[in-house]
C-alpha cells in the first residue's frame, strides 16, 4: 500500500511540474504578444511622423491624429496580458481597416507608399498571432 502511495505522489509531482512549466511558457508567449503590439505602435508612430516631416506638417493637431492608432495598439498590448488572442486579432483588424481606408482615400499610391512599414507590421502581426495562439492553447489545456 505504501509503494502505491509513493507512485501516485511521483505522478502527481510530474503533473504539477508540467503545469508550472506550461504556465511559464504561457507567460512568455503573452509577453511576446505584448512586445509585438508595442513594437507595432512604435513603428506606426515613427512612420507616420516621418511622413509628416516629409511634407512639413508637424503641428500639434497632426501629432494628435497620428497618435490615435499607436495609442490603440498600446491599449491592445495591455489587453493582451489577459486575452492575447483577442488583442492580436483586434490589432490585425485595425491595421487592415486602416490600410483599406488609406487605399480608398489615396488610390493606388496608398497601397505602395510605406511598403516597408507595412511589411514589418504584417510580420509582427503574424508572429504575434503565433504567440497568442500558443498562449491560448496552453490556457485552454490548463483550463485557466
Amino acid at each position: 500500500m505504501d509503494t502505491q502511495q509513493g507512485e501516485e505522489n511521483v505522478v502527481s509531482g510530474i503533473y504539477d511540474g508540467y503545469q508550472e512549466t506550461q504556465k511559464e511558457v504561457m507567460a512568455i508567449e503573452i509577453k511576446k504578444t505584448r512586445a509585438k503590439l508595442f513594437t507595432i505602435a512604435a513603428i506606426v508612430f515613427v512612420f507616420d511622423f516621418l511622413a509628416l516631416a516629409m511634407v512639413d506638417l508637424i503641428i500639434p493637431r497632426t501629432i494628435f491624429i497620428i497618435s490615435i492608432v499607436p495609442l490603440a495598439m498600446v491599449g491592445l498590448a495591455l489587453l493582451s496580458m489577459k486575452e492575447p488572442m483577442l488583442a492580436i486579432v483586434l490589432a490585425a483588424i485595425i491595421m487592415i481597416g486602416l490600410w483599406i481606408y488609406i487605399i480608398y482615400r489615396t488610390g493606388g499610391q496608398g497601397a505602395i507608399s510605406g511598403w516597408l512599414g507595412k511589411a514589418i507590421i504584417i510580420y509582427l502581426l503574424i508572429a504575434g498571432y503565433q504567440s497568442a495562439r500558443e498562449a491560448h492553447r496552453i490556457k485552454k489545456e490548463l483550463s485557466l
